[in-house]
């Protein structure tokens, strides 16, 4: 008896030992490597003297067995752009991490990169090395950094914005009454979240078609390129007057353009593509707004609302939804002789839609056109253009006006709203003396020219 009681301590700690779960064993075999969740950490160009975001990345153990990483390490150490952060400790170095069988550990990864002489986006590398059991294993590590100009929140005057470096804006930039913001051709306006560009004076966007103009979020990912209300857009003033926008790229905004500015100057918006606005792409209160030759697509609300009266043409235009991830509750077209939510009513609506395709995949709404009035007088000439509507099916079947007949574009998946081959857009615009070209500069046809805002027949 004495004895077993003397063996006993021993059998019970061979028990432990010969109880210990296989994923916790550590294996020191060479062939127990790691898998990573990607071989690059890609960040997408990073505005310099801003940082970036974070990425994560996923070290897996893939083997039954536990591994001890004996490091993990950046190849630029100390003085490298990136920081990781691990197991919760920001270090550019760890050492002797046990990683159990099965089991996984995110690397957080960020990056800031120091300003240099150039305009144009620059490669900055590095990699995260890993080794276990004498392997060394790495992840590289890539941002695209771009110098930029950072404004942030102030008023301004007469002003150039020149495209040799990016705009970033961070807060809201107020164009001063009697003032000029001219943006030239080229140039790249990216805005973080909150950011808005507020016009009280005047706004001269000079793109062209080879040389448009951008103003998106601030996030550069893929992710990010599609995501609506990332800013809160551009928005007109009351005492703004003589605006003019052309060949402008306008997306990720809360509202692309939102315009009151009564009695004053209009508006010109030319040649401009205006998306993945969370709520409207143009929205104008008692206003005068032109617009030619532009895309309006994918909005959350309106594609393009006057509402309080106004004097609103479009002309040669494409409105559409076409698998549009937001819900819509309204119509993609609407004008309207009162505000809603206000005292203004019964205003006068001059609206022409000329050559223009009002559309949508149909999945809510049999209306995408809808003009109405509370006592005020709506003036409409609408000819010549393709319309999804089962309310003015009657009313507008007349003046060269296709119903209810799908545009047909070249390619819906891949956001091109140029015309297919057999769409019955072709050659179904009215000419117009002072519209000689289309979106992408090309010549319209003079006698047989394409409704929408991008031409197929050409003389």
């Amino acid at each position: 008896m004495k004895y077993l009681l003397a063996i006993l301590p021993l059998l019970l700690l061979l028990s432990v030992f010969s109880c210990t779960p296989n994923d916790e064993v550590i294996t020191a075999d060479p062939e127990a490597v790691l898998h990573f969740s990607a071989d690059t950490v890609l960040f997408d160009t990073v505005f310099v003297a801003r940082g970036s975001v974070t990425k994560r990345l996923k070290v897996y153990n893939p083997n039954q067995k536990a591994v001890r990483i004996s490091d993990i390490t950046l190849g630029g150490a100390g003085a490298s752009p990136y920081k990781l952060t691990i197991n919760g400790v920001e270090s550019p170095i760890a050492n002797n991490l046990e990683l159990r069988g099965r089991d996984s550990l995110y690397v957080l990864v960020r990056v800031n990169i120091n300003p240099n002489a150039s305009n144009q986006p620059f490669l900055v590398s590095d990699s995260i090395m890993f080794r276990t059991n004498g392997n060394l294993q790495k992840v590289k590590l890539v941002a695209y950094g771009q110098n930029a100009y950072f404004h942030s929140k102030a008023a301004i005057g007469n002003t150039v914005w020149g495209k040799d470096k990016a705009h970033v804006l961070l807060d809201t930039i107020l164009v001063s009454a009697g003032t000029t913001l001219t943006i030239e051709k080229g140039s790249q306006i990216f805005a973080t979240p909150g950011a808005v560009l507020l016009v009280n004076g005047t706004l001269l966007v000079e793109g062209t078609a080879e040389e448009r103009v951008v103003f998106s979020g601030y996030r550069r990912e893929q992710s990010y390129q599609q995501a609506p209300g990332q800013w809160q857009g551009i928005q007109i003033l009351t005492q703004s007057e003589n605006n003019r926008i052309r060949f402008a790229d306008i997306r990720n905004t809360t509202w692309g353009l939102r315009i009151g500015n009564p009695g004053k100057g209009g508006t010109l918006v030319e040649g401009c593509a205006i998306q993945y606005a969370f709520q409207d792409g143009i929205i104008g209160f008692t206003s005068d707004i032109r617009v030619v030759n532009t895309l309006i697509y994918n909005c959350g609300r309106y594609g393009f609302s006057g509402l309080g009266g106004g004097n609103y043409d479009v002309i040669y235009s494409t409105i559409v939804n076409y698998n549009n991830p937001m819900q819509r509750e309204s119509p993609a077209f609407v004008v309207a002789d009162y505000i809603p939510g206000t005292d203004i009513r019964n205003m006068t609506v001059n609206l022409r839609l000329i050559n223009s395709i009002v559309y949508s995949d149909g999945f809510n709404f049999k209306d995408e056109l809808l003009l109405e009035s509370d006592g005020g007088t709506i003036a409409a000439e609408v000819a010549n253009n393709v319309l999804r509507t089962d309310l003015y099916k009657e009313l507008l079947n007349q003046d060269n006006n296709i119903l209810n007949q799908a545009p047909k574009f070249k390619s819906i998946s891949n956001q091109d709203f140029s015309l297919d081959t057999l769409s019955v857009a072709n050659g179904a615009a009215k000419p117009l003396l002072d519209v000689r070209r289309d979106i992408k500069g090309q010549s319209r046809s003079s006698t047989t020219p394409d409704i929408g805002a991008f031409e197929r027949t050409i003389d």
